[in-house]
């Protein structure tokens, strides 16, 4: 699922820009490194990145249009980076074979709000927005199991999201299944590392849940820094499955040539109405 709505992203960019080019991504700073990757699209994170739910209030005493609000926390290590290029020494923690001389970590903060989408709330509809970041880092030590390494590389990437949507079925106390999208901003880029500039673009990411059990996936004790304790109805921690993916940057000539297309498309417009 995640990689058909993957894609239909990259499908729809494609169409929505026929002359475009995407962004570098300079890991030149790692031994070994992978050199300039190009055409930098997105990056899929590990199926085995995780979801902390705090202060999750519905049960099965509430009905329909009852509502909610909570804070999801996310935290994934890079499976894949989505370029033309080849990324052997891409450093995947494990249950990644754990070789290679660097890694990206990603960590979003969300405030959710829920909604029951019947008696009982055993489905429930999600909106969301929070923030996203991304990190470079030359010393792999991301470890799903602590919860650690997220934090400590070099910012190259983050921004806002700024909508998105989901449905998630309960299976238990603080257990489920469901998916859904987000869409957001990016806010900053660091040029040392990505290239052009991406500032003010849009961005796109899948989001499932629960994506793999153990032992692919390994329920992490914290969440930078903060221990995660045991699950209960209203805290719990969700295995989580995502991948973002950044809007292609059109030719400066794409653009231009967009224009007088317009432009001459109003002229003749205009000729015919007279």
């Amino acid at each position: 699922m995640k990689k058909l709505l993957s894609l239909a992203v990259a499908s729809a960019l494609a169409g929505g820009m026929v002359a475009a080019h995407a962004a570098t991504l300079d890991t030149t700073t790692a031994t070994p490194n992978d050199g300039i990757l190009q055409n930098f699209t997105g990056i899929d994170w590990n199926s085995n990145g995780a979801g902390w739910v705090q202060g999750f209030g519905l049960t099965g005493a509430n009905t329909t249009g009852d509502t909610d609000t909570f804070s999801f926390t996310y935290q994934a290590f890079a499976g894949t980076i989505q370029t033309t290029t080849p990324t052997p020494n891409l450093y995947v923690a494990s249950p990644g074979p754990m070789v290679g001389g660097y890694e990206m970590t990603t960590y979003s903060t969300l405030t959710e709000v829920a909604t029951c989408a019947n008696v009982g709330c055993g489905t429930i509809n999600i909106t969301s927005v929070g923030n996203w970041s991304i990190y470079f880092d030359t010393t792999p030590d991301a470890n799903q199991a602590a919860g650690t390494g997220f934090l400590n590389g070099v910012l190259v990437a983050s921004g806002t999201w700024d909508s998105g949507n989901s449905a998630f079925s309960l299976t238990g106390v603080g257990t489920g299944v469901g998916g859904g999208n987000l869409v957001g901003t990016v806010t900053y880029t660091n040029n040392a590392y990505i290239n052009p500039d991406l500032l003010g673009t849009t961005l796109q990411a899948s989001l499932f849940y629960p994506g793999q059990s153990a032992p692919t996936y390994t329920r992490p004790a914290a969440f930078d820094g903060v221990s995660t304790g045991a699950d209960t109805a209203t805290d719990f921690v969700l295995q989580t499955d995502t991948s973002q993916n950044f809007t292609t940057v059109p030719e400066p000539g794409t653009v231009a040539l967009l224009g007088l297309g317009l432009l001459g498309m109003g002229f003749v417009g205009r000729r015919r109405r007279s």
